[in-house]
């Protein structure tokens, strides 16, 4: 079989093979959740081990892989506020290893076998930028209006209304995500659940550092006692505090950024106007060989240094 065409089904295969073990794991979870039902009405006893649990300690790791894979896929999901899911990865992934394919093996000239590599490197590495970009995206909107809440939370504290109504109400008031995110832990609060556990729960799984303050500012004050209110009043002026040296750090860092995106482009539009200003010396690099190489070259070291640069003005702005 030709090797291009098995390159291209590598990533097809693979996500068919993550999705029959995405089926599996649903399947399993039904299963548990069934057992569950059918043991919380005997409680003289303790609960039978259900036999996902048995397979799950089976000594042989492999079965232990797919559960833990999904484990650590779904918490990353949840971070990105489940905008994405496995099939958006897969797509990506899919995507990424075509491009890097057709471009080393036809402007790079690179051997097959490294093509391939690369191509199988690049549907690994497309996903997991995606996943990261998605959860950024999902945190500064929530820094959003992340002040917003908290200082709806310490008026109705202040107003006389206990800790959990307050919080509902910023549920119910305050836009998504910070809204959604409280509901979700008021929910988990109706059934049992410990406001501290049900808020660190939250802060797990949003990865926000101006969350956890919350969090422990809540945990130490239903322990030690103090003004919640006067506590929450200052935690939103740090957050706000932070919030406005990152806008500045931003603002200040705005001329490199600028100078990034001129000099990504600037390339581009010189070939275009030698293609029209001189279009045969112009259209070697497009015909010959040696032309196509030095293309795939000038590509790679412009998207190595918008690369580098915008991970240096990220880091200078954190």
């Amino acid at each position: 079989m030709n090797p291009t065409i098995i390159l291209l089904l590598l990533p097809v295969l693979t996500g068919l093979l993550l999705l029959f073990v995405r089926r599996n794991e649903r399947r399993q979870q039904f299963v548990q959740q069934r057992l569950t039902k059918l043991t919380a009405e005997d409680n003289s006893e303790p609960p039978p081990l259900s036999l996902i649990r048995n397979l799950r300690r089976a000594p042989v790791a492999i079965f232990q892989l797919p559960h833990k894979f999904t484990a650590m896929l779904n918490a990353a999901f949840e971070a990105a506020g489940n905008r994405i899911r496995l099939l958006h990865l897969l797509i990506v992934g899919f995507f990424s290893a075509i491009i890097v394919i057709v471009f080393t093996s036809r402007l790079l000239t690179v051997n097959p076998a490294l093509a391939m590599t690369l191509g199988l490197i690049a549907a690994v590495v497309g996903p997991f930028v995606l996943l990261r970009m998605a959860q950024a995206s999902y945190r500064a909107r929530f820094l959003d209006v992340f002040p917003d809440a908290l200082d709806l939370v310490a008026r109705g504290v202040k107003a006389g209304l206990p800790v959990n109504e307050a919080l509902a109400t910023a549920g119910l008031e305050i836009a998504d995500p910070v809204g959604s995110e409280l509901r979700r832990a008021l929910d988990q609060v109706k059934i049992g659940v410990h406001m501290n556990d049900a808020l660190q729960q939250v802060a797990d799984r949003i990865r926000v550092a101006d969350f956890r303050f919350v969090v422990v500012a809540l945990s130490l004050q239903s322990k030690t006692g103090g003004s919640l209110a006067e506590t929450l009043g200052n935690l939103s002026g740090v957050i706000r505090a932070r919030k406005a040296l990152r806008l500045k750090a931003r603002g200040l860092s705005a001329e490199a950024r600028t100078s990034i995106s001129v000099l990504a482009v600037l390339p581009f539009f010189v070939t275009l106007l030698m293609y029209f200003i001189n279009h045969d010396l112009i259209s070697v690099l497009f015909t010959d060989p040696r032309g196509r190489f030095m293309i795939g070259v000038v590509l790679l070291t412009i998207a190595a240094g918008v690369t580098v640069t915008t991970i240096l003005v990220k880091r200078a702005v954190r």
